[in-house]
Formats: structure tokens, sequence, C-alpha cells
């Protein structure tokens, strides 16, 4: 059976299409306008050192078909329905929501620029509304399809205006880039740099949404009660796998850079950094400054297909964790109706988001920032889990000696930072 990439690819670039709204439209440029570029290599650390984890939690679902909340629930120590872990999910589901009401907010501010008329909760409303109606009678095929396509098209126009960047007064040197290489904390924008750290690349909630969207692609099919029953299939499925993650690791790394590097030589030197209302008019002059200003309506709809696609995954997959939570506290599981409460939760997320528009029209950066300092924090709790749950894994399903040092490496840095986090919170 020959392993074909329309099998491989799509459960990772769903989870791109859920990076590309907070961490590179809005967080990256946000940094890179607050400390310049030299924070550059927390940037690329945050891209990179989460990956590993990403994997070997896809490992486990193509290996047991489990999805994350019955994977976290495998960890070994203190339990009551769930174990330590699992209840780490309920303040991850806090902390990822409250970024979607920022995301929300800063469509409505969009389409108030795109000179969409309207009442910002009316809009907010229809929005919500709109994408729950389209997830309730969509299906995974549609989702993987509509995420490729604004993934593909922003990201397009991005590298484009670096390019043309290099062109301009704000041209970027070689020199200015290796000075963001060196290992150095910027003065200022701690938060921004934490946030950047926990959200860029796969953050803590895409790790955690990845599982999900590989039982939907099928990369778990054919399980027999958890059995493997042919090793070569699941063989071809891990290689399929990685094939999929490292396509989408080059999206969102490249576009992730792009998008800082813009904030960082544009925005940067003019002291302007994306907030309030005026966040998104803002992050326009990275597009503006470098193609002209008739590229301000090309930015306005980009920009309105980059939330649009973080809002329709994150929805999607918070309503799928919390459909999945409520199927452990329930007293007859094996009744359990689980898409009738996916809908239900769609439903309710779309009515939450809306009302907090209603309290936090002039701050969504605070919003999105907000939750992903509280992600930096989680992330070390989900990745010391998924270091017990492999070591449950059969021997000849683990992989080599290399991959284990970067593994381990990685979960080092990611504790380090968690750390460092929370002391410069506490002492500020």
């Amino acid at each position: 059976m020959s392993l074909r990439l329309r099998d491989c690819l799509g459960p990772s670039i769903i989870i791109a299409a859920a990076v590309v709204g907070t961490g590179e439209l809005i967080v990256a440029p946000r940094l890179g306008a607050t400390v310049g570029l030299s924070a550059l290599w927390i940037v690329i650390l945050g891209c990179m050192v989460k990956v590993l984890l990403q994997e070997e939690l896809g490992r486990h679902t193509i290996l047991t078909g489990d999805t994350t909340l019955e994977a976290l629930d495998r960890v070994p120590g203190p339990r009551w329905r769930l174990s330590w872990a699992g209840w780490a999910l309920p303040l991850l589901i806090i902390a990822g929501n409250i970024q979607m009401g920022g995301i929300l907010v800063s469509m409505v501010q969009t389409m108030g620029l795109m000179g969409i008329p309207g009442h910002t909760l009316v809009l907010a409303a229809l929005v919500s509304a709109g994408t729950a109606v389209l997830l309730v009678f969509g299906r995974y095929g549609l989702i993987e399809s509509t995420s490729g396509i604004l993934v593909a098209g922003f990201t397009l126009l991005t590298l484009l205006a670096l390019v043309f960047l290099q062109r301009t007064e704000d041209a970027v040197s070689v020199a200015a880039l290796v000075e963001g290489l060196k290992f150095k904390l910027p003065e200022k924008g701690l938060a921004d740099a934490i946030a950047v750290f926990g959200i860029t690349g796969i953050g803590t909630s895409e790790l955690i949404f990845y599982p999900y969207w590989c039982l939907e692609k099928g990369y778990a099919k054919d399980l027999n009660a958890g059995i493997v029953e042919d090793p070569s299939l699941i063989k071809r499925r891990i290689l399929g796998m990685r094939i999929d993650i490292s396509a989408a690791v080059l999206i969102y790394t490249f576009s992730t850079l792009a998008f800082f590097i813009l904030g960082a030589a544009i925005l940067h030197g003019r002291q302007d950094v994306p907030a309030g209302l005026d966040m998104i008019q803002t992050l326009s002059q990275m597009y503006t400054r470098t193609f002209g200003q008739w590229v301000f309506v090309i930015f306005l709809i980009g920009a309105m297909v980059v939330l649009f696609s973080t809002f329709l995954v994150a929805m999607a997959t918070w309503a799928r964790l919390i459909a999945d939570i409520g199927r452990r506290f329930v007293q007859k599981p094996e009744a359990f109706q689980h898409r009738k409460v996916v809908n239900w939760s769609i439903g309710l997320l779309a009515t939450i988001y809306v009302f907090m528009v209603a309290g936090f029209t002039g701050t969504p950066q605070w919003l999105i920032l907000g939750g992903a300092v509280v992600q930096t924090i989680l992330l070390p709790v989900f990745a010391i889990a998924i270091l017990l749950v492999r070591q449950q894994r059969a021997p000849e399903y683990r992989p080599g000696a290399v991959f284990n040092a970067a593994l381990y490496l990685s979960v080092a840095v990611i504790v380090v930072a968690a750390v460092f986090a929370l002391s410069r919170m506490f002492s500020a």
C-alpha cells in the first residue's frame, strides 16, 4: 500500500490555520513593534521547540485511537475522575477562549475599517453565529479545505510584502538579523515575548487540538480496540504524520518570521505598537508602507481571512474538547451523543464570544496576550504528561535516541521558559 500525499496532509494544515490569526497576525508583529529584531531568536524558538511534542502526541493517537483527554487521563499519579494532567484542560479552555474573544473583537474592528455598516455587537453576532452554522453543518473535509485556502492566500501576501520591504528605506540588513539571533532578553515587552513563545508555531492550544484532527482525518482507523494489528500500516501512518507536520512547520515558521520582521522593520522605528481600537489600522502599515496605500483594502480582506481561519478552527476544536470532557462525567458514557453535544457546545461558545465583545471592544490585544501567557505557563504540564504517557508505549513504536534527546531538551526549554515567566510575573 503506497503512501499518498493527500492521505498525509490535513491535520497540521488545520492547526496552521489556527496559528496564523493570533501568533502570526497579531502577537508576532506586536512583539517586533515593541522590541525590534532583538527577539528574533524567541520567535524561532517558539516555532520549533514544540514540534516534537506534537509528533509524540500524534504518534500516541495513531497507536491507540486516544483523544487528547484520553491520552492525558493515562498519566500516572493523583486523580479524581480525571488524572492531574487532565484537570489542566479546563484552565486551558478558559485561556484559549479568552483569546477567541479578542479575535472576534479584532474581526469586528477589521469590518469597521472595511466600511461594513452595523453596530459592533450586531457584527460580532453575525460572524459568531455564521461560524457556528458552518461548523454544525460542515464536517472535517470542509474545515480542512477551507483552512488550506485561507492559510495559503495570506501567507503568500505576507512573504511578498517581506520581499518588497527590501526595496524600501525600511530594508532589513543581514547584520540586523544576526544581531536578533543573539541569546539575550529584550529590555521591554516581556509580556509580548512570553506570549510569542507560547502561541507562535504550534501553541499549547494547537498542541492539544492536534489529536482530534488526526482522528477525524483517519490516522487511527482500522484499530481493533486500540490494538495494532498491522505494524507496517501504523509505520506508514506515522511517516505520513511527519510529512503533514513538516509541511505545516515550514508554512507557519516562515510566515511568523515574515510577520515579525515586518513589525520590527516598519513599526518599531515609528513606535507604532498595535493596540486598542487602532490595532488593525496600525498592523496595516506593514503592507501600506511596503506596497502603497492601495493595498490597504487587500490587507483588511487578508486580515479578516486569517482571523476567521483561527476563529473557525478553534471554535470547532474547543467544542470537541468540551464534549470529550463532558463524556467523562456522565452516568452512562455509552449513551452519550457526542456529535449533538459538540453542536450545542459550538452554540454556547458562539454566544459567549459575543458577550466578550460587549465588554472588551477596545482592548483585544490584552485578551489575546493574556490567554497566550496562561498557555505558556500551562505548556510544561502537558509536556511532562506527554513524556509520562510515552513510557507506556511498546519499545518498537518509540523513536530513536536522537529524537528522544531532542524531545527531552525541548521539554527542558519549555519548563525553563514557564518558570521564568512565573518568576517575572510575581516579581513585577
